[in-house]
């Protein structure tokens, strides 16, 4: 009972974030005009091939990396997986949180189990300290990328403020700056007077949760035998993640000239597209659209430039995992290898 109503959740859930994701797309397409909609699909005509080929190489290298990462985590174990079983289990893991959010977590640990007889407890705790690490490194990126781009990002801020002031030029006194001062003043007095209230409440004790397992985590690293090799791949992954976006610049001759620091932006705001929709659906084309306007580059340009990225990845997943899914019983049938002989 509890199983199958864990289930139905799941399926709830993921048919949620499907929705969410359609809907912003039906709220981006119900508003283009008919030169819109002509723009747009010029942009996918006149897409560049071999840039969208590069652009999947790239995924399909950083996929291999991160399996090559988990290989390094799984060794302290007592045991070291196949090279190529691990990539695909990485493979399969992406097509599974398509479907299911964390679903792909315990698929590849127990694709591990079945071809090279893991046991899932132990492999699934490294999956936990990766996921760690990987939001470990994504609040580096952010903190990169808004120190990189603070002129191009706060310039459209100030832009936003005045223009939305400038109506108004007699309410200075409740003008945005003043409320943002008063509720920050407002909200540090109250963390004040309930700091008792706030550290026992439920947020809080997730929190302290939180970065304990941080700390658990990350102590974990120092007992690999190649702590360098793994952080190389860490920080790896998320070069290829990057220089993914930078070749799908290349896609379109507007976006062609784009440089590195556009390329910073999409990847720090587009990550979220992906944590708040299931897949990034319609949110990831949305957040590049409007991240690439601060940039000088017209709303439909971007929101083409969006599907383009979006689809080499997902495509990329989709086919990678179908592919490794039909292959792994096979190919260890075969081989008839333990992951000693891989």
């Amino acid at each position: 009972m509890v199983k199958s109503r864990k289930i139905a959740v799941d399926i709830l859930r993921t048919a949620f974030f499907l929705c969410i994701g359609v809907f912003l797309i039906w709220l981006v397409v119900k508003n283009l005009t008919e030169k819109d909609r002509i723009e747009i699909m010029q942009s996918f005509s006149q897409a560049n091939a071999g840039s969208i080929a590069l652009v999947i190489l790239i995924g399909l290298l950083s996929h291999v990396s991160r399996a090559i990462r988990w290989q390094i985590m799984i060794e302290p174990l007592g045991h070291k997986p196949g090279f190529l079983n691990t990539v695909m289990a990485v493979l399969v893991g992406y097509l599974a949180n398509l479907a299911v959010p964390r679903l792909g977590e315990v698929s590849r640990c127990g694709i591990l189990k079945k071809y090279e007889n893991l046991p899932v407890d132990s492999v699934l705790g490294t999956v936990v300290v990766e996921r760690i690490v990987d939001v470990l490194l994504l609040m580096i990126v952010s903190a990169i990328t808004v120190v990189w781009q603070f002129d191009v990002i706060a310039s459209k801020i100030i832009e936003a403020y005045n223009a939305l002031n400038a109506g108004d030029q007699t309410q200075d006194s409740f003008s945005i700056g003043t409320l943002l001062l008063i509720s920050i003043v407002t909200l540090f007095i109250a963390i004040i007077i309930f700091r008792k209230q706030i550290t026992k409440s439920k947020i809080a004790l997730k929190i302290t949760g939180v970065l304990k397992g941080f700390s658990v985590g990350l102590k974990t690293i120092t007992k690999l035998k190649s702590p360098y090799l793994f952080v190389f791949h860490s920080v790896l992954i998320w070069v290829l993640y990057f220089a993914g976006i930078l070749a799908g610049f290349s896609a379109l001759p507007e976006t062609s000239a784009l440089g590195p620091g556009a390329a910073a932006a999409i990847l720090f705001f587009g990550t979220f597209a992906f944590i708040l929709v299931q897949g990034g659906i319609g949110a990831y084309q949305i957040i590049v659209q409007n991240t690439l306007i601060l940039y000088g580059i017209s709303a439909n340009v971007g929101y083409a430039l969006g599907w383009i990225i979006w689809s080499s990845q997902t495509l990329t997943i989709i086919a990678g995992g179908l592919l490794a899914f039909v292959i792994l019983p096979y190919f260890n049938k075969k081989n008839g290898l333990s992951s000693n002989h891989q």
